[in-house]
């Protein structure tokens, strides 16, 4: 029996919406040409299409279970204080103080794409104050582990493949795929998107005896090609991988497979959310928290400031960012204690160089 969901936090379905609003989805996400012109929304990811439809789906079935979906002029006059007020409390019932930030963003979002003219003021007061009270980044960056105890876990993986008993040898070969993975994030922190795409002769190719892995602009976010070599610490891994693991795991044809392949009759490509649940269940396991992939990132960044403070803007370059301000204020999680240690170590230094 299906477990079940209440309907706010499914949300309502794009069909079930008001005719007014969605006319105004149809309309921003209609892509034109030079004279007619896109929407706002015409050039969002698919994932972001689907975030931001939702969450502005939730914000309507909370105003019709509340008696509040009434007929209007424009899409933004269903943004009043009360139905505000009373949306947030029931969303800080449901779920955790930062998911409610996320909702509340999406559907500021979802507003300025549908009716440009809406007044978000309040709506962006009260994401700039829950964001102040809102649980900091501190779990996660306690949860953080650097580059090499992600790249030793991959290894450790690899090498013991063959050690759990199976029942089918294709599970012991799901584990050589998981530790090449985790090893390849660690020492290459791209977006989880990216690294669930991957193809074998598309995305990864063999050039001048060297595996390179290229991604087109229209595949990346910041719509910039990226090309890179796969790291030479992996090659013989990643031959052992190719030549027998993969063929374990897909029985079809190398060129065009799906690096990452799944055991799923029909589904043989793991998705982003499959590669989020198995990276997370194994870091679990080993480090008694979970790291997700997103996290490889923080910790790439984190490890680049902290080891090689005068080299920090390289982990912009790493990240694929166009601004180190962005892996700032996202992704480099130090510990003031650290400074202080190094700052004790240096006075250490002169104390017993200078007696």
């Amino acid at each position: 029996m299906a477990r079940y969901r209440h309907p706010f936090t499914v949300g309502l379905p794009l069909e079930q919406w008001p005719a007014l609003d969605k006319g105004a989805w149809s309309s921003a996400n209609r892509i034109g040409d030079l004279l007619t012109g896109s929407g706002p929304a015409a050039a969002w990811k698919p994932k972001t299409r689907r975030t931001v439809r939702k969450a502005y789906g939730n914000w309507l079935c909370y105003l019709g279970q509340t008696g509040q979906l009434k007929e209007v002029s424009t899409v933004g006059g269903r943004l009043t204080t009360d139905c505000l007020r009373g949306y947030i409390a029931e969303l800080r019932a449901r779920v955790s103080a930062r998911t409610v930030v996320t909702q509340l963003r999406s559907l500021s979002q979802a507003f300025l794409a549908l009716d440009p003219d809406t007044d978000r003021e309040i709506l962006k007061l009260v994401i700039s104050r829950l964001e102040r009270i809102a649980p900091t980044s501190q779990t996660k960056a306690d949860s953080l582990k650097s580059p090499t105890e992600l790249v030793a876990l991959g290894e450790h993986l690899m090498s013991t493949w063959r050690q759990r008993p199976a029942h089918d040898p294709r599970l012991n070969a799901m584990d050589y795929r998981d530790g090449l993975m985790i090893a390849f994030l660690a020492r290459c922190p791209i977006r989880l998107e990216n690294l669930a795409q991957m193809r074998v002769s598309q995305h990864l190719t063999r050039e001048a005896g060297r595996w390179r892995v290229m991604f087109e602009p229209e595949e990346m976010k910041g719509k910039r090609a990226l090309a890179f070599d796969f790291p030479e610490e992996l090659s013989q891994a990643l031959d052992t991988y190719l030549r027998t693991i993969h063929p374990m795991l897909y029985d079809g044809p190398q060129a065009g497979a799906p690096l990452w392949p799944s055991l799923h009759k029909k589904k043989r490509q793991m998705t982003a959310h499959g590669i989020y649940t198995r990276i997370t269940q194994i870091t679990s396991a080993h480090f008694g928290r979970p790291v997700t992939p997103h996290m490889f990132r923080d910790a790439a960044a984190t490890f680049i400031a902290e080891m090689t403070p005068e080299r920090a803007l390289m982990a912009a370059a790493v990240l694929q960012h166009r601004s180190f301000e962005t892996t700032r204020r996202h992704y480099i999680h130090g510990q003031q204690h650290l400074a202080a240690t190094r700052y004790h170590q240096a006075i250490a230094e002169l104390v017993v160089n200078n007696p």
